[in-house]
């Protein structure tokens, strides 16, 4: 607990501030009653809210929300941030600031590599060194209702069916399937478990949609998982790829009457061929390291061996600041503070891009957010840095 002149309280809060908590989250999100319902019911379970209290009374929060990442095939926890509120009167004093700093100080602690958020302004989290690691693919559709979209292949829509997920056995069985394609397509994502899908069907049904099971032929073919209020919003479907165009076609028969989006869980094309949809990304997860040495343990392994000073700028950790090494060998990575001379300079957010694979080695270089020491030719410290591995593929799609 710290405290100030000004009665100041940073501290992590108990079931005496739930009313506060939800009053305060109310009057900034403007959420529904239903959904407010399905959040403080699931997500109070297990999350640690930091508040920032005066005379104890709630100015300021932020929720952190455990989930596990799946990262190179390791089981990584993290921290969504979601939920970062302050009240309209206390906003402008330093409150989130101070929040941040006690939330980076206790991760660290805890020896969290890598935490994450969706962020409603960017330029409120960049000056914390946030940076954005994942952009979402998704197929629009603004103008018309889904079913204008072109005539829909009755006799192929008849083939399938959806029912509701309705039992635990249901919920594991996408759990496995989700997760051993996700592992196929990326390096990170977040790891999916049968609780994991039973949370995701009460926010869909408390965002007046669902999550349903894809059937033909007797055989699952597929799931989708969408919220349905003034527009639709297909939040993840799936199905298997030689049944793909007729789940598009039933997609677009299903919904017909409903403006609205779709993500792919398999980021490509999913209707997209369709006329009047058009496919996009946009940059949606900002990711911010917490202990950089835990996050090197997480990238993968490759068939090669060198070794780089990194100049590690971090402002507000003070544990990332200074000159590292960092040896890569086919048995794994080492990174160890050194006090040589440093080969590369550059910003903790600049080093995440670069590793999370969000941005070429070679952009950030001649955006000179990667500085080579001043002997070290562009083009040869170019050649060295795109020898690193880094990750390929992230897909963090949730919205709490």
């Amino acid at each position: 607990m710290k405290s100030d002149k000004s009665n100041l309280t940073v501290r992590y809060a108990d079931g005496r501030d739930t009313d506060a908590l939800y009053k305060l989250w109310k009057e900034c999100f403007h959420d529904t009653d239903a959904f407010m319902a399905y959040y403080f019911d699931y997500y109070l379970r297990d999350n640690r809210i930091l508040i920032l209290a005066q005379e104890n009374q709630l100015k300021s929060m932020i929720h952190l929300n455990p989930y596990t990442l799946s990262v190179c095939e390791k089981k990584v926890n993290s921290l969504y941030v979601v939920g970062v509120a302050t009240d309209a009167d206390f906003r402008h004093r330093g409150a989130m600031t101070r929040l941040l700093q006690r939330t980076f100080s206790d991760c660290y602690a805890g020896r969290i590599p890598l935490i994450y958020l969706m962020p409603a302004n960017e330029a409120i989290y960049t000056p914390f060194q946030y940076a954005y690691i994942y952009s979402q693919y998704v197929e629009k559709k603004t103008h018309t209702p889904f079913s204008s979209i072109h005539n829909v292949d009755a006799a192929i829509v008849r083939d399938i069916s959806a029912h509701p997920v309705s039992v635990e056995a249901e919920r594991q069985q996408l759990a496995d399937w989700s997760n051993s394609l996700l592992s196929r397509h990326y390096d990170v994502f977040t790891w999916r478990d049968a609780y994991y899908f039973e949370r995701l069907q009460m926010e869909n049904q408390a965002d007046g949609g669902d999550l349903l099971l894809l059937s033909a032929n007797g055989k699952q073919i597929g799931y989708v998982s969408y919220a349905c209020e003034e527009i639709m919003e297909i939040r993840e479907i799936y199905c298997e790829p030689e049944w793909q165009s007729a789940v598009g076609q039933w997609v677009l028969q299903a919904f017909r009457d409903k403006k609205g989006e779709l993500l792919p869980l398999v980021q490509a094309p999913f209707i997209a061929d369709a006329a009047d949809v058009r496919g996009m990304k946009r940059p949606i997860i900002m990711g911010r390291i917490i202990d950089a040495a835990e996050w090197i343990k997480c990238m993968p392994i490759r068939n090669i061996s060198l070794g780089i000073a990194i100049r590690i700028i971090d402002r507000w950790i003070p544990e990332n600041e200074g000159t590292w090494y960092w040896q890569i060998s086919p048995e794994g990575n080492s990174f160890e503070r050194t006090e040589e001379p440093w080969d590369i300079y550059l910003d903790i957010d600049t080093f995440l891009q670069w590793l999370s694979g969000y941005i070429p080695v070679d952009e950030l270089i001649r955006q000179h957010r990667i500085l080579p020491r001043t002997d070290w030719q562009e083009n040869d410290a170019m050649h060295t840095l795109e020898q690193i591995p880094v990750l390929h593929g992230l897909m963090i799609n949730e919205i709490v």
